[in-house]
């Protein structure tokens, strides 16, 4: 009787087996998750050393996981069932009050922050008209949203250690003080790591008056919005009930030109992709190694060398606020030292700068293995 009990739910059992492996074998292979909001592994080359060391086995584990049927809906599912569970976080990003989302940071690369910092030292020694800011991350300024034991390092006073490490002719941006300035919880996204459009602008502006620039008004600049906005960290968690956020951006009052890695564009954004999950990447088009940026109208005003640059070294946060600097200089270039392959030194003797800002958002900063191309 045992034994006749454990059939049922032994053909249950491989049927399940059979019906999955019959889908998966006819199911589409996709090389990018919309829900994701990543490249998806969609095949895994053999070769007999990498079947001996095991390098083929992990990649081919992958492979089968991305493209395993029906895997946005099991997301989903596990997705309610953590929900259901009461949990305060997954994959890296933690649950906060209102529906916000933060990003798990209980800790830090200490050693490469370090080396990041000294390598900007050697930067700044070589120049004289560079300005420095160091954002900090969404959770700082919601502490009260967190739930309890969350963790968090605060990185207002390592922030500020790496205002006294740089050298005095650093002139520093304090984006950590504008921002608590505002007493707003709306600084950043819900669902996305950056700051927003508005905040932004606020961080442009203040730039502009530090360096004695006048910004240009809000009242000449179109607010967009784009709604259904689901950002970086809900692409991590997947929290069912999250609630969509509104992109918003400043959209420019005169035409310009522009190249991203040599190639020509059309305008600064790419509007096509505001149309998909990944909104946040119409700025800019990604974060292309070198972007450049021109105002069309003042090309013609005379010699080339007379043109005034803005040398601007960041990272994502600064995608929907660079362009803001075309109202202040006739060129502006953008540079991501994650995609740009040369170094600076080339960049900066063969094209006179007026200023030079280095923005990075912390974790950005604590974390970017390529840096080092800052002094290349």
């Amino acid at each position: 009787m045992k034994k006749r009990k454990i059939y049922p739910t032994t053909l249950l059992l491989f049927g399940f087996i059979a019906v999955v492996t019959l889908a998966d074998l006819v199911n589409p292979v996709r090389a990018f998750s919309e829900m994701e909001n990543r490249e998806l592994k969609t095949t895994s080359q053999f070769t007999l050393s990498r079947l001996f060391k095991g390098d083929f086995q992990s990649q081919y584990e992958k492979v089968v996981a991305d493209q395993f049927v029906g895997r946005d809906e099991w997301i989903t599912l596990k997705s309610m069932t953590e929900s259901a569970l009461l949990k305060t976080e997954n994959n890296g990003v933690i649950y906060g009050k209102n529906g916000a989302l933060f990003g798990k940071l209980t800790s830090y690369n200490e050693t490469q922050l370090d080396r990041n910092v000294g390598f900007l030292s050697q930067f700044a020694a070589a120049h004289d008209n560079i300005t420095v800011g160091i954002i900090p991350s969404s959770y700082t300024y919601s502490l009260d949203q967190l739930p309890a034991g969350s963790g968090q390092i605060d990185q207002l006073p390592i922030i500020s250690d790496i205002q006294q490490n740089l050298s005095s002719s650093v002139e520093w941006f304090d984006a950590a003080g504008l921002l608590a300035a505002q007493q707003s919880e709306s600084l950043y996204y819900n669902t996305d790591h950056h700051w927003r459009g508005t905040t932004a602008y606020l961080a442009y502006s203040a730039l502009c008056e530090q360096m004695g620039l006048e910004p240009i008004s809000e009242s000449e600049l179109t607010l967009r919005e784009v709604e259904d906005f689901y950002g970086s960290y809900f692409s991590k968690c997947k929290k069912a009930g999250t609630q969509p956020d509104t992109l918003t951006f400043y959209d420019l009052p005169f035409p310009m030109a522009v190249t991203v890695d040599g190639v020509q564009k059309d305008g600064w954004y790419d509007a096509a992709q505001l149309d998909k999950r990944d909104k946040y990447g119409a700025f800019l088009y990604g974060n292309g190694g070198l972007t450049i940026l021109s105002r069309v109208e003042r090309q013609a005003k005379g010699a080339e060398s007379e043109n005034s640059r803005l040398l601007l070294i960041k990272d994502s946060f600064s995608n929907a606020l660079a362009p803001l600097f075309l109202a202040n200089f006739d060129e502006v270039y953008i540079v991501d030292l994650r995609s740009y392959p040369m170094g600076m030194t080339q960049l900066c003797e063969e094209t006179g700068f007026d200023e030079i800002v280095v923005l990075y958002n912390f974790e950005n900063l604590e974390s970017d293995t390529n840096f080092y191309r800052i002094i290349q």
